[in-house]
């Protein structure tokens, strides 16, 4: 066995006079008081989740501001065209449906007022782009949207660059 030191070895329960010294605490006249506890934040207020198997045929787009009327007319457009182009085949019809879903939430938050101006910019330009018929500028807008606006516009950049990839081909 290894010898055992006065202090005891590693693992071995410390010797049996081993006291923790504690310091009373003193509070000092003028010394400032350790800070107390913040108290907890009120909870965030809870964010409306969409409604369940919302689709572009069943998203209500009557409360959208003035201003971005124009992008639920145009990427609305956009839908209706692609939509028709994918008629019965399947893997197209999928991915339509699949943007159905993605875009009516974008067009749902644009009712609720919930899309940053920044995003409202970028759509409107895309949109401009898109009714003048420029389909690759409004495709260069949606790329720099999802470097600039990713944490917002992820859940709708995937459809709306689908989207435009199918307009792309029917000219």
């Amino acid at each position: 066995a290894p010898p055992a030191g006065p202090a005891g070895g590693y693992g071995t329960p410390p010797p049996a006079q081993f006291q923790p010294a504690m310091q009373p605490s003193v509070m000092q006249p003028g010394a400032p008081a350790a800070p107390a506890a913040a108290p907890a934040p009120p909870p965030a207020p809870a964010v409306p989740k969409p409604p369940a198997n919302l689709t572009m045929d069943t998203v209500d787009t009557k409360d959208v501001k003035p201003a971005h009327q124009d992008i639920v007319k145009s990427i609305t457009v956009l839908f209706r065209q692609c939509e028709a182009a994918a008629g019965s085949h399947p893997a197209r019809k999928k991915e339509v449906d699949d943007a159905s879903k993605r875009v009516s939430v974008l067009l749902w938050k644009l009712n609720r007022g919930d899309v940053s101006e920044s995003v409202c910019g970028k759509l409107t330009q895309m949109c401009a782009a898109l009714d003048a018929g420029d389909v690759a500028g409004a495709t260069q807008v949606q790329v720099v949207m999802t470097t600039s606006d990713w944490d917002e516009a992820s859940g709708f950049l995937t459809a709306l660059k689908r989207l435009l990839k199918t307009k792309a081909t029917l000219g």
